[in-house]
């Protein structure tokens, strides 16, 4: 990556359900994207990282909303990574 990177947290979200719990995970929406990444060249909209943390951690035992990583954004050219917390 160049320059300097941007980090958006990313949260399991965990909401009680009727049938059971349901736990998403939470990067970023249009209403809170950096403004390093909304820019004339830029207009990210999202990112998706749902497979790299369902295949890294165990979403299942997650039983809190809880931050588990951050995606670090290169501004310059959208490349990003996940890193685990």
């Amino acid at each position: 990556m160049s320059g300097e990177t941007v980090e958006i947290p990313v949260e399991v979200e965990v909401t009680p359900e009727k049938y059971g719990t349901l736990r998403s995970v939470n990067v970023v929406s249009e209403d809170n994207i950096p403004l390093e990444l909304d820019t004339q060249e830029w207009r990210l909209e999202a990112i998706s990282v749902e497979s790299h943390v369902r295949d890294q951690i165990d979403v299942r035992g997650v039983d809190e909303t809880t931050t588990v990583g951050v995606v670090r954004v290169d501004p310059e050219t959208l490349n990003w990574e996940y890193i685990e917390k």
